[in-house]
């Protein structure tokens, strides 16, 4: 058991929760036993699975750790015995994220997804964050993709961090459960022409409403940042064509947050995709 908040191993835990650093080293801290399911689920080899010592007796900070035995907690401990690692109480909140440790910090190798293992359907819908900067605002649209039955998310440019801890809490662990990838702007769009995708990219000065807009078939749909949208990036060029298309505003207000425009294209093109009988 760790007890000491010297030891190497809680060091080298304290030291990855520095963004740079965790990228650096080419891993992931993930938080909370769904998050962790998920992570495992998606393929993810658990490098170590940390959990307090004694957690049946301990008292629970959150609704999470108030229930041990959750079906996730055994999906853990049962799928992954062997990287388990019991700590004290003190060394648990040294090494989790914020203020409230969520009964488990588990330590993976960052999976390489990129757009060569992408495999999607035949009408794949796909949502692409352009230069979305917020780790929360990025766990929110893949939460809201997940929930809209969203194939893939694609994540430009390839800076952009879908394993920063904020990210993996907003999206309650979508960021392991859609597939994604990352990629330059130039480089998803050619993936996405040579797949035959239709691109339509969310713009407020778009004449086009999306419910006249198809959103049926290969789709990617484009939303930008909410500073500044997508200006002059994901524009038709000789080789791909992208539609410009608006969400209505009918108050004062020009926007939305990015992940509450995810959801509204995505629920839009699932609506239709059912009328057509194609989902």
């Amino acid at each position: 058991m760790l007890t000491s908040t010297s030891n190497p191993t809680v060091k080298h835990l304290v030291k990855m929760r520095d963004n740079r650093a965790r990228r650096r080293a080419g891993r992931v801290l993930v938080d909370g036993w769904r998050e962790t399911q998920r992570a495992i689920e998606s393929g993810l080899d658990p490098i170590g699975i940390y959990l307090v010592a004694g957690r049946d007796d301990a008292t629970p900070t959150d609704q999470e750790t108030a229930h041990p035995q959750s079906d996730a907690e055994r999906f853990v401990t049962e799928s992954a015995a062997r990287a388990l690692v019991d700590v004290s109480p003190t060394v648990m909140q040294k090494i989790a994220y914020g203020q409230s440790e969520r009964g488990v910090v588990a330590e993976f190798a960052a999976p390489q997804w990129g757009l060569s293992e992408l495999r999607l359907p035949d009408s794949g819908l796909v949502l692409v964050l352009d230069q979305i900067e917020k780790p929360g605002n990025i766990g929110a649209a893949f939460r809201c993709a997940d929930a809209a039955g969203a194939d893939a998310v694609i994540l430009c440019p390839a800076a952009a961090d879908r394993f920063n801890p904020n990210a993996i809490r907003n999206s309650l662990g979508a960021v392991f459960s859609v597939p994604s990838a990352t990629a330059d702007e130039r480089d998803a769009k050619a993936w996405l022409a040579e797949h035959s995708y239709r691109i339509g990219a969310a713009r407020v000065e778009s004449s086009r409403p999306l419910w006249q807009a198809d959103l049926t078939g290969r789709l990617a749909l484009v939303i930008g940042s909410e500073a500044h949208g997508l200006g002059d990036r994901w524009q038709s060029d000789g080789d791909v064509t992208v539609d410009a298309i608006r969400i209505p505003m009918a108050g004062n207000v020009d926007s939305l947050n990015a992940s509450v425009s995810a959801a509204v294209l995505l629920y839009e093109a699932k609506r239709q995709r059912q009328v057509a009988g194609t989902n």
